[in-house]
């Protein structure tokens, strides 16, 4: 096999001058090496995503309470998760040719269910210490607007303020549809941009809420980086696909790699901060300038 696709194609750049036999051996093992790093690259990416559900449940036991945690983003994070488990059955998802097929969803099962599960923790038991105050991104919307309730659960107010959040989300994901090209009908383009936009915009109440404390701990600078690794994999994927795939050509691959790039854009001035904590030797990630 591979000295027939030496003949067709010849050999990868990478090989430089050398002797058919070398040709085809080093064919050989681009063959195999290349799938096995694509397939790597997205179940490390599914890795990252448990990660992020771990760095957050050790926060949570380290603390003995959610301050500093954003409900929306969580809830947001775990509703995307969800929602990623229903592309295996619209046979979205991409299909590996090294590792078993089988490990991606068990993977995405397992992400969902951690994620569920420390959802379900943070409310029924740490929702006395939850920072609602500061967990407001959208709320100032329906102040102005007069439209926020004069009392109301702590819950409640969140729910309200998510809202806002999710109409953004649908408004973004039609938007994003007529951009992003699909052969797939109407519902099932929309469920990918609708996805898609929900896991971008997912972290932003999150990062909102670190601006109002200036100072974020190890563990729930993890969330975020541990994300930003999870898109850093997934843009390499998209990147590398027809080095490894000389003969395919995946539609939506320059949107993709748009995508990625944008979500890690977004946590870009995060990781900044993050990365001169680590330099620094601080305890805790300083976001701004310390002394000001």
């Amino acid at each position: 096999l591979a000295q027939v696709w030496l003949a067709r194609v010849g050999p990868p750049p990478w090989l430089g001058r050398c002797c058919p036999e070398e040709a085809s051996g080093g064919v050989a093992a681009y063959m195999w090496l290349g799938p096995l790093f694509l397939d790597g690259l997205i179940m490390c990416s599914d890795f990252c995503t448990c990660g992020t559900f771990i760095s957050l449940a050790l926060n949570l036991v380290k603390n003995k309470n959610g301050a500093g945690i954003s409900l929306q983003s969580l809830c947001t994070v775990v509703c995307a998760r969800i929602l990623h488990i229903n592309s295996h059955f619209l046979k979205l998802h991409y299909i590996p040719a090294m590792v078993p097929w089988l490990l991606y969803p068990l993977m995405d099962v397992v992400n969902a269910s951690t994620g569920c599960l420390l959802l379900g923790t943070f409310v029924t038991r740490y929702s006395s210490t939850y920072d609602k105050d500061k967990d407001n991104f959208g709320i100032h919307i329906f102040e102005k607007l007069d439209l926020l309730p004069k009392s109301s659960s702590v819950f409640k107010t969140t729910a309200i303020a998510a809202s806002f959040l999710y109409a953004c989300i649908t408004v973004l994901a039609l938007l994003w549809y007529f951009v992003r090209r699909s052969n797939h009908s109407f519902l099932v383009s929309y469920f990918c941009c609708f996805y898609e936009v929900m896991g971008a915009v997912a972290l932003i109440p999150q990062l909102w809420m670190f601006q109002k404390d200036k100072k974020v701990s190890p563990l729930l600078a993890n969330f975020v980086v541990l994300t930003a690794l999870n898109r850093f994999c997934t843009l390499v994927f998209w990147i590398a696909y027809p080095r490894v795939y000389i003969w395919r050509y995946p539609d939506n691959r320059g949107i993709q790699m748009a995508s990625e790039t944008m979500n890690i854009l977004i946590l870009s001035d995060f990781l900044f901060y993050w990365a001169r904590s680590k330099i620094r030797g601080d305890k805790e990630i300083i976001l701004g300038d310390p002394d000001v």
